[in-house]
């Protein structure tokens, strides 16, 4: 693989670039503290708390590195990327009072989602590290990071989508320890 030539960098791109990516790594961060909360967890609720607090780690990586490039961060895309991530917490579920056992099924795909574009903008970085000037060790941990994370979700995810579809007396059944 060539490294792309600094003299074709164009900086206000990788600003826009690093704010797009702070902008969905506060989303996903606040979406998934917010996941760990929930009694639907159940288990899982101690690796979304660590996953939050990786995620929160990582979008001080990108903060840091858009100072370091002496870029200014956009608040606007931070603050519509906060109120998005309110809105989409008013869709309908399904169930008039309550959460859904679909839900967390459907939290935790978004999650693999962004954690596959995240793990592709530490490769696009990476990619551009020399140009940048960037530390291409610190991104390959990145990247790696990020794969052993999409695991985890997707583990966490095998737990939980067999019961997607259960009627409310089933779910009720399961939560209250019996097999509904």
């Amino acid at each position: 693989m060539t490294q792309p030539d600094a003299t074709r960098i164009d900086l206000t791109l990788v600003r826009t670039y690093l704010n797009d990516h702070i902008t969905g790594a506060s989303a996903v961060a606040s979406r998934v503290q917010r996941m760990s909360r929930n009694p639907d967890a159940g288990q899982d609720a101690a690796d979304l708390e660590r996953l939050a607090t990786e995620l929160r780690e990582e979008r001080r990586v990108h903060e840091a590195t858009a100072r370091d490039l002496g870029f200014r961060l956009s608040r606007w895309k931070h603050l519509g990327a906060a109120l998005a991530e309110r809105v989409a917490r008013l869709k309908p579920n399904g169930r008039a009072v309550g959460r859904s056992p679909m839900t967390i099924v459907l939290e935790l795909e978004v999650l693999r989602s962004g954690l596959e574009g995240k793990r592709l903008g530490w490769t696009t970085l990476r990619e551009h590290a020399v140009a940048l000037d960037l530390d291409a060790e610190r991104l390959d941990a990145l990247v790696a990071r990020s794969r052993e994370q999409a695991e985890l979700v997707e583990a966490m995810h095998a737990r939980h989508r067999a019961q997607a579809f259960d009627a409310p007396a089933a779910h009720e059944g399961r939560a209250a320890g019996g097999r509904g």
